[in-house]
């Protein structure tokens, strides 16, 4: 169960007093307050510091709620991180603090490969064919790489990804820039 003073903790990061009643029973009070706590976290941020609000988070008795809060913070940590092995040391103490949250450890291990993909498109190939419809359609919007683009095209799991990855590639052919919105 969550300790007040963890609540009354996480509400002095973002410098606003804790409610004296409705927290608790409230997981719609207590998700925004843990996104309000993590969206502050960046590289500037200790590492201890985001330990700590995520070890907070875990504890979280609305397990599904902690869950979606702890993916909801690596999307958007994610695009911040270029090489994968800067995304994977980030998301490292997440990964560790929350071994029973199957979903969030899928989400971590599919951005680590798309990141892979970003420098070794050859050897994330077979991870990407296999991987989730969330993982390719992720690839096919954000790689250029035709060999990934063409695989997916060709084998992607879904109409949607085919059709995606296939559109790209006669854009890119014809020199046609895809848009950014």
């Amino acid at each position: 169960m969550l300790q007040e003073s963890a609540i009354g903790w996480l509400y002095g990061l973002v410098g606003k007093a804790a409610p004296d009643e409705g927290w608790a029973d409230d997981e719609h009070i207590r998700y925004g307050l843990y996104q309000e706590c993590l969206a502050g976290c960046s590289e500037d941020t200790s590492d201890d510091t985001e330990e700590a609000i995520v070890g907070i988070v875990v504890q979280d008795p609305d397990r599904t709620m902690a869950e979606a809060t702890l993916v909801w913070h690596v999307d958007r940590l994610a695009p911040a991180y270029g090489p994968a092995e800067a995304f994977a040391a980030r998301v490292r103490v997440i990964a560790v603090l929350a071994p029973g949250f199957d979903f969030l450890q899928t989400r971590i291990e599919h951005w680590q490969l798309v990141k892979r993909a970003e420098t070794d498109p050859e050897g994330s190939l077979a991870g990407i064919l296999a991987g989730t419809h969330w993982l390719q359609r992720t690839i096919v919007e954000t790689s250029d790489s035709p060999l990934l683009l063409t695989a997916l095209a060709e084998h992607g799991g879904s109409r949607r990804v085919r059709n995606t990855a296939a559109d790209r590639l006669r854009r890119a052919s014809s020199g046609v820039r895809r848009n950014p919105g």
